[in-house]
Parts: C-alpha cells; sequence; structure tokens
C-alpha cells in the first residue's frame, strides 16, 4: 500500500485557487500551484503543444488554459530524494540538450547528484531519463548564461560549494556527441557563495562574477586566459548581476545576502588611470534570506526592476529565519539626491517565499510579465493584472 506523499496523484488537474496580491503600482493574482516541498522554478513549453509549462521538483505542470482562467495538470517525472528537509533539487533549467527541438532539464543539488540533466522523452511513451553532467562538488544553484556572446544564454554556470573544486562553466556540444558537455575550467579553485555573469569592463564580454572578485572574459572564452581581479569581497551571497544602476556608462554589482539581512549594489568607479573601486550601497536590510533575484522590467520603463523574496529556512538558524515570508519587487527611484529604491510587496506573511529561482514571463499569455516561484512552502504563480494600456 502506498504512504506518505506518494499516496498523491502523479498526475491530476490543479484548478488553481487564486486571492488578490501587489499593490496600486501593480496588482497581481496570487494562484496557488501546489503546496509540496520545491525551491526550484523554470519555465518552457515542454511538450510543445504552444503553452508554457512550469518545472518544479518532481513535477512538470502542463497548462492546459482553458475559457476563464489558468489550469494545469500536474506530471510526476522523476522521484527525488529528501535530505535534511530539502528537496535534493536546487535549480531546474530548460535547455535543449540533445537538440531534438524539445526542452529537457538541467538539475543540480547539494548532495548525491551534484549536476544533471534530465532527458525529454519527446513525445514518446518512455520515462525521462537521467545523465551526469558533473559529481565532483555539491552544487548550491546554478545559471544559464551567455559566455559565448552570440545573444542567447545557452552555457551552464553552476556555484560549486566545493572551495577545492575548479571554478568551471560547461558548453553544449554538437549534437551526437557521446558527452553533451564540455568542460572549461577557468580556476584551480571556487570563490565562495555566490556566482553570476555580466560585462563588468563594458568590453562586450561576458565575464565571470564571484563573491571574492571578477574573472574578466578573454577574446576566446574557450581557450584564452580569464584574468582574475579582486577588487572586492561580497561575502556570502546569492545571485550576481551586472546593472549599471546611476547610468554613468560603468556596470554595477547588485546582489542580496543569502543568509543574512540585505539586498545591496556595489557602484562602479575609475579614476583617471582607469583602476577600479567599488562602493557599497544598502537597497534594503528590513528583511533576510533573499537567495534568489531576478531582473525584470515589470513596469514598462525601460528600466529592470529587482524580483526577490526571503526563501523559507534557507538555513533554520539564519538571521531572521523565523520572521514572515514575503514576495517583493523593487522600483528604481533616479532623484537629484542619487538612487533610491521603491519596495513593492507582491506578497507578505502567507505561504509565499523566494524559494531559490523566481520566473518573470508572460505564463498568462496576455502581454504581461507574471512571476512563478517556488520554495519549501508551495508553488505559485502571480498573474499579473496591470492594464497594458495604462504603460505599466
Amino acid at each position: 500500500m502506498a504512504t506518505g506523499r506518494d499516496e498523491i496523484p502523479h498526475e491530476r488537474v490543479i484548478d488553481l485557487g487564486s486571492v488578490q496580491a501587489g499593490d496600486d503600482v501593480i496588482p497581481f493574482r496570487r494562484h496557488t500551484l501546489d503546496l509540496g516541498v520545491s525551491e526550484t522554478v523554470a519555465v518552457a513549453d515542454i511538450n510543445r503543444d504552444g503553452r508554457l509549462d512550469i518545472i518544479s521538483g518532481n513535477y512538470w505542470y502542463e497548462q492546459l488554459r482553458p475559457k476563464g482562467g489558468l489550469r494545469f495538470i500536474r506530471h510526476k517525472f522523476r522521484e527525488l530524494p529528501y535530505t535534511f528537509d530539502y528537496l535534493e533539487n536546487l535549480s531546474d533549467l530548460a535547455i535543449d540538450v540533445n537538440g531534438d527541438g524539445y526542452p529537457d532539464v538541467v538539475s543540480c543539488s547539494y548532495w548525491s547528484k551534484p549536476l544533471t540533466w534530465w532527458e525529454n522523452p519527446a513525445g514518446r511513451d518512455r520515462p525521462w531519463r537521467e545523465h551526469v553532467i558533473e559529481s565532483g562538488s555539491p552544487v548550491e544553484f546554478a545559471f544559464l548564461v551567455d559566455l559565448l556572446n552570440t545573444g542567447e544564454p545557452r552555457q551552464l554556470l553552476p556555484q560549486f560549494g566545493d572551495p577545492n573544486f575548479p571554478l568551471t562553466w560547461y558548453e553544449l556540444a554538437d549534437p551526437g556527441a557521446a558527452n553533451r558537455w564540455i568542460k572549461h575550467e577557468i580556476s584551480p579553485r571556487s570563490y565562495g557563495h555566490g556566482i553570476g555573469a555580466g560585462d563588468v569592463d563594458g568590453d562586450g564580454r561576458t565575464d565571470i562574477i564571484t563573491p571574492q572578485g571578477w574573472f574578466e572574459a578573454p577574446r576566446d572564452p574557450r581557450y584564452g586566459e580569464w584574468r582574475f581581479h579582486a577588487e572586492f569581497d561580497l561575502g556570502t551571497v546569492g545571485f550576481i548581476h551586472t546593472h549599471d544602476v546611476n547610468a554613468d556608462g560603468l556596470p554595477d554589482i547588485v546582489t542580496t545576502a543569502a543568509h543574512d539581512y540585505g539586498m545591496f549594489w556595489y557602484e562602479q568607479k575609475r579614476d583617471a588611470a582607469g583602476r577600479r573601486t567599488w562602493v557599497k550601497h544598502t537597497i534594503d536590510e528590513s528583511w533576510s534570506q533573499a537567495h534568489a533575484m531576478t531582473l525584470a522590467d515589470l513596469n514598462g520603463d525601460g528600466q529592470p526592476e529587482l524580483v526577490t523574496g526571503k526563501r523559507y529556512y534557507a538555513h533554520d538558524k539564519d538571521p531572521g529565519a523565523n520572521e514572515p515570508l514575503g514576495l517583493y519587487w523593487y522600483e528604481q527611484i533616479k532623484t537629484g539626491g542619487g538612487q533610491h529604491w521603491r519596495r513593492h510587496i507582491i506578497d507578505y506573511g502567507s505561504r509565499v517565499g523566494g524559494g531559490m529561482q523566481i520566473a518573470v514571463v508572460d505564463i498568462v499569455g496576455d502581454g504581461g510579465l507574471d512571476i512563478v516561484v517556488g520554495g519549501k512552502s508551495g508553488l505559485f504563480i502571480f498573474e499579473n493584472l496591470a492594464p497594458l494600456s495604462s504603460g505599466l
């Protein structure tokens, strides 16, 4: 007899309960998709029916899009273990690995299988197949990034938990290759909690950013030397982004304290000789454990906003771990006195947090940017209700 979570049907239609959320700037409707334990979110058309689906943990959620609102069918495609109250899954990334036209799923974990990809059965009646990419180090989270500067993020950049493991990025091999991922080591060690990619020096090439400094991309990212610049120490952070916050032509850094209080941006400055320095500015220190952050233009002003939230028990002993969960977006306000940020509450005090990934995408299909977020306390969709004609 099945017990525990196996009593829950692996495939079922989900009727989403919904409540109002957001504020008078951007109103949202919150839909509860699943109250299970999963911190990941990826959005892709898994079955190629023209509708965006959701991947999170053990399941992918097929969008039905009937008249009258959002509906999904939940499909179980794998069985992931639990360790210390964590589902062994910290990032899901949708990308067509084998070139058959169907999105596969790259996943990472801090435990038994650090970096794998799951092969989409591509409409055939067979199970998803798991393939190992890397087993040498725990992986806290991973990104798809554009290190080859093609305009498309198709390279894999993990944040390794073992500081003695080489800092490595992975390139998709040509179709038909026995090993689907090619390793490129840029340093014999890794550099702490946090990782990101962006053009730090403004030369048009995507650099790799660590908490302890950044690696300047060579002209040939595959074979050239990545030069390390130990210009800052960000501490224990989450996702690291580049964004010219003050519009002075110099890319700045935006990140969060993953296991403490605070969101910050680091202003890049250069002296007459071209030497760089970095000045830390606080965005918000009123809540903790902002592990994941996404930059997206939510309000249509041409500038990216910050979308982030409190992770439920990133660690249960982190500062602020037992304080209320919340999901927020931050609007950049430029004034004569400098750069300021206005916090907008999407959701506060419910089961909704930031999880390990936050997807900002038009999943409803009405032209507005919606938000999909998972966590140990559930998986949720925030449908953007702002009328497109309003300029938002």
